[in-house]
């Protein structure tokens, strides 16, 4: 944004509505275009606890800009308003500060230059807002309505611990990308508290600069990068995940006094979100009444992404009427009691148990979550699909896992080829068809020099013996080059390689090379 000067507002045109241009070396000043044609100069600020908009006269002979911007600094600085902020009334010649107005500096700026003056002026008054001040009515007014309890819990810790010590004390408006790149830089070891941090500051001053219009500033977060973090992909495989089930079961056996025993109501929290892929918290908050029987799905009234309705397998309707049943058949209530009756606890420590039995230290309880992706991907299931059985709001957050996607295409298509050239090499030649004879050790050794220099001009490793016997393999049967059986090489490269021997008239001398010592000459 530029300073608002007398040519800027020169050039400022009239619109069908009513818009304003704030300045870029002056926050809170501002020039408000009517669409009649006047420009009426400006203050946003805050008194008294209110945010507000003072009225500085209008633009004219008798108010320039430099004038207005010396009285909104006055304003900003603590002194009385200019006048009162109505944009179609005609006033009279608006109040000044009387110093001011009379073109004399305030006793405290006299025989110092007007330029000394207004930096004088634009110094933080200690009436300023703190961010302190800021960061409360945050977690009043948008982190309590409007975010998760969880989430709104992180961002109080997050300023509580990180960003007010440091922070915490200046004027809100003071604080610069700098500031927020150093206090980022300090926090790295524990990256997620970073992150959070970063996250944490630029939603407060989106409120501060969108919503509650208390500055014209850029927010301090805008334009930093964050280090990526390690993207953690731990899945388990088949052969893992029998070592899983078949502890689960041992566990249970195991008399309740005994050290592993494991809770039936524990390893049917284990069996679901190894069924479902459901987050943790999803399936240890499921109750009864959101089981829809009839239609075999989960109805979800509030998850991290919202309200869900999840559709779930047979195989999961039969182990919850499994537990609906031996749990007397209730119709309320959480299906996966704890002791006392309230929500299953301490399943981290259940799974912690677990995983360090089988020898899985590194499988985190949300790697069953990632271990579902993987199998229905690895199963075909596509990746549009597999984010709707996670409950994926954005397609993006799925994308993760596309790797797995083109793997499993990769494997179907090597299986598939593998069928096909397996066909063809065990397919015996026509009876008619004489068979065909390999090149001996003695014409390939007349016919390694000449391909050899080719092959000294770059390009991947080949076998260039069995390239030359696929073309002539072609030759002899007059075949099809995408009919060259596997065991010469693949088809695209016999044919380049005849092509370019062609060109040089090296082919020339290899087939004349075969031709003579197969005659013994």
């Amino acid at each position: 944004m530029e300073a608002i000067t007398n040519a800027m507002v020169r050039g400022l045109r009239p619109r069908g509505r009513v818009y304003e241009v704030t300045c870029g070396r002056l926050a809170g000043f501002a020039v408000r275009v009517l669409p009649t044609g006047k420009k009426v100069f400006l203050v946003r600020h805050r008194r008294g606890g209110h945010d507000s908009r003072v009225r500085i006269g209008q633009w004219g002979p008798e108010l320039s800009a430099e004038q207005a911007r010396l009285q909104a600094m006055a304003i900003l600085a603590g002194g009385p308003p200019a006048g009162r902020d109505d944009e179609e009334d005609e006033p009279a010649k608006p109040p000044m500060i009387a110093s001011v107005a009379a073109g004399v500096a305030p006793r405290s700026a006299q025989a110092r230059s007007p330029k000394r003056a207004a930096n004088e002026l634009l110094k933080p008054s200690p009436s300023q807002i703190t961010l302190r001040d800021v960061a409360e009515r945050f977690l009043r007014e948008h982190a309590g309505p409007h975010l998760k309890p969880g989430t709104a819990l992180n961002y109080r810790r997050c300023l509580e611990q990180i960003i007010l010590p440091a922070l915490g004390d200046r004027a809100f408006d003071s604080i610069t990308r700098s500031d927020v790149k150093s206090l980022y830089a300090k926090n790295l070891e524990r990256r997620s508290a970073a992150d959070c941090m970063i996250c944490v500051i630029g939603s407060l001053y989106t409120r501060v600069i969108d919503d509650w219009e208390l500055a014209d500033m850029r927010n301090p977060t805008a334009g930093i990068k964050r280090r990526k973090s390690r993207m953690v992909e731990r899945f388990l495989s088949p052969e893992e995940r029998r070592r899983v089930v078949t502890e689960i079961q041992a566990a249970l056996k195991i008399p309740p006094t005994n050290k592993g025993h494991i809770e039936p109501v524990s390893a049917w929290a284990l069996m679901l979100l190894m069924l479902t892929g459901h987050r943790r918290n999803e399936i240890l908050t499921l109750t009864w009444e959101m089981i829809d029987w009839q239609h075999a799905c989960l109805n979800y009234p509030d998850t991290k992404t919202g309200q869900r309705t999840a559709r779930v397998s047979s195989e999961v309707m039969t182990l919850l009427r499994e537990i609906h049943d031996k749990a007397g058949n209730p119709r309320f209530g959480f299906v996966l009691r704890g002791r006392n009756g309230g929500r299953l606890t301490r399943i981290n420590d259940t799974w912690e148990r677990i995983r360090t039995a089988v020898g899985l230290p590194d499988v985190r309880l949300h790697d069953l979550r990632h271990s579902f992706a993987s199998d229905a991907l690895m199963a075909g299931v596509p990746l549009a699909i597999v984010g709707e059985m996670l409950g994926h709001k954005q397609p993006m957050t799925t994308k993760r896992y596309a790797h797995l996607s083109d793997q499993s295409v990769r494997s179907a298509l090597e299986t598939t080829a593998k069928r096909i050239t397996d066909a063809w090499r065990d397919a015996p030649p026509p009876a008619s068809e004489a068979p065909f004879v390999p090149l001996t050790d003695r014409q390939w050794s007349r016919i390694a020099p000449l391909v050899a220099a080719e092959k000294a001009r770059g390009g991947p490793p080949v076998d260039l013996r069995g390239i030359v016997d696929g073309i002539r393999w072609v030759q002899q049967r007059k075949a099809r080059w995408r009919e060259v059986p596997a065991r010469f090489g693949t088809p695209t490269t016999c044919w380049r390689w005849f092509s370019k021997w062609s060109e040089s008239g090296v082919w020339g001398e290899i087939a004349g090379i075969v031709g003579a010592v197969g005659a013994g000459v």
